[in-house]
């Protein structure tokens, strides 16, 4: 079956039933890229509400999917949805306090990419200003529309037990990831690029750091287009034009498309020419996200190789340290008394998950908050295990295969120079021939065994990129016993495409 061909939408998902939701109804929408979020609110509910009279506020995390948003609306004449950022609810409550009464001329509220709330809460101080806001709201029904929600529909049921909750849920499917390849070294990146670049595969390439993205389109720069958040000190050198392009027509001109998680939220890339995907992020939610800019076409089949960075254990204790530090202390602000205003201002800036209201009282950022028990939880349980992140990875993506570090520059290296020394060398029989194979190590993926077959051998060369083939053809030789027919063994260097 063809890609995206018969596929079971979030339309078909919730049928009619939109028809019977009242207000005060938080209806949860949970499915990947291309499972028809926003198409089934800007084709069926918009029309539904339309024939009412009804109106939809539709709220997002990004000046440059509003602009996109509101770009389809117009093309496709649905004047009835008005687009908002949810930095916007954000600064109103700041300014004006919890007032909501303009929400009530809205029928709808759709909270699309809603794991905003939680994802963008480690850097922004007042994302549960507008959860609370928007679901304070009870003459409205509220739509969560996400890839990634079910941390933020489980705070919901927590607290707002007084609301009744609609789950609609189409299933993930990432039958599409052909492979999937670890490493841990940035070397091991750059060599990884480096292919790319040389075999000319186009690249979607996201970075946790800004800083690193950065480094990384300079070093690709000729090859390669740059984005990241205004709030980074590296949006300088994002070229905005390029930007809006690639935001207006899905694709990118460039070889590489090097981004930060600003990229993860609801931007789609539409290009047929995209078959490789690096991910450097240890968040899930985001990975899962990052990895969701890829919209597959409807056309053809496609089949998607992705790299991911493994954060080892060790690397994890550090994350733990961090995310644990920021929880005790919204353990003891949630269950001790505030003795002092200094007291309050020294330990928000020890753990950041404190901000001022606009009555001046000190809150907890609530989703911050929870974002880093998460975290914490999750980090715990990665280092239970060896390997814990690649096998949450594994687990989340549904991949049956083993997952492979291909972090071995040194192996590499040491693998290259054996093949040279031994290229355009004659060897007169298999057996003398096998001593390249025993140094090489090569190991069948399928059994995990050494090679000791030659055309095994030229198989893993070729799939990993080594520019080496073993031959072998008949030929005569003259030895102390006369001439005879032999078959001769030759390691080539061969050119790549």
């Amino acid at each position: 079956m063809l890609n995206n061909l018969n596929k079971h939408t979030v339309s078909d998902e919730i049928g009619d039933c939109y028809q019977r939701w009242e207000k005060g109804d938080i209806v949860s929408i949970s499915g990947g890229t291309g499972s028809g979020k926003s198409y089934f609110v800007r084709n069926v509910l918009a029309a539904y509400a339309k024939k009412h009279n009804e109106l939809i506020l539709y709220l997002v995390p990004r000046v440059k999917l509003k602009e996109q948003i509101e770009a389809i609306l117009v093309e496709e004449e649905i004047t009835n949805i008005t687009v908002k950022m949810y930095q916007s609810i954000e600064g109103i409550c700041k300014s004006h306090g919890d007032n909501n009464e303009w929400l009530s001329a809205y029928k709808y509220v759709v909270c699309d990419e809603s794991h905003y709330f939680l994802g963008d809460s480690q850097f922004n101080d007042y994302t549960d200003m507008s959860l609370t806001h928007v679901l304070s709201a009870t003459n409205t029904i509220t739509l969560l529309l996400s890839a990634t929600g079910e941390t933020i529909l489980s705070y919901i049921e927590k607290f707002y037990k007084e609301r009744k909750i609609i789950r609609y849920s189409v299933e993930h499917d990432y039958s599409y990831i052909q492979k999937i390849s670890a490493y841990q070294s940035d070397e091991y990146l750059f060599e990884a690029m480096d292919w790319l670049l040389k075999n000319n595969h186009k690249s979607l390439v996201f970075i946790q750091s800004a800083k690193k993205a950065y480094e990384l389109f300079r070093k690709y720069e000729q090859y390669a287009t740059f984005v990241c958040g205004e709030q980074s000190e590296y949006h300088k050198f994002v070229d905005k034009c390029k930007v809006d392009t690639i935001i207006n027509s899905s694709t990118f001109d460039s070889l590489f498309l090097i981004a930060t998680s600003v990229l993860d939220v609801g931007v789609d890339i539409k290009d047929d020419g995209i078959n490789h995907i690096i991910i450097d992020m240890l968040d899930t939610d985001t990975f899962i996200q990052c990895l969701g800019r890829k919209r597959l076409s409807r056309v053809i089949e496609e089949k998607i190789n992705l790299l991911f960075k493994n954060y080892t254990n060790q690397q994890i204790n550090g994350y733990i340290s961090v995310e644990a530090e920021r929880v005790e202390t919204g353990k003891l602000f949630y269950g001790a008394s505030i003795e002092s205003d200094y007291k309050v201002k020294r330990r928000r800036r020890m753990s950041g998950i404190f901000y001022m209201d606009a009555s001046g009282e000190v809150k907890v950022n609530n989703m911050k908050y929870i974002k880093s028990a998460i975290n914490l939880r999750r980090y715990r349980r990665y280092v239970q295990q060896p390997q814990g992140f690649i096998n949450e990875i594994a687990s989340l993506l549904n991949y049956p295969n083993k997952v492979y570090i291909l972090d071995f520059l040194q192996d590499r290296k040491e693998k290259l120079s054996i093949l040279e020394k031994y290229v355009d060398v004659d060897f007169y029989s298999s057996s003398e021939a096998k001593v390249v194979l025993k140094e090489l190590k090569l190991k069948n993926p399928s059994t995990k065994k050494v090679v000791k077959d030659f055309a095994v051998a030229n198989r893993i060369l070729s799939d990993e990129g080594y520019p080496f083939e073993f031959i072998n053809n008949k030929a005569y030789v003259t030895d102390s016993n006369g001439k005879k027919q032999t078959r001769i063994y030759t390691l080539i260097g061969i050119e790549t495409k």
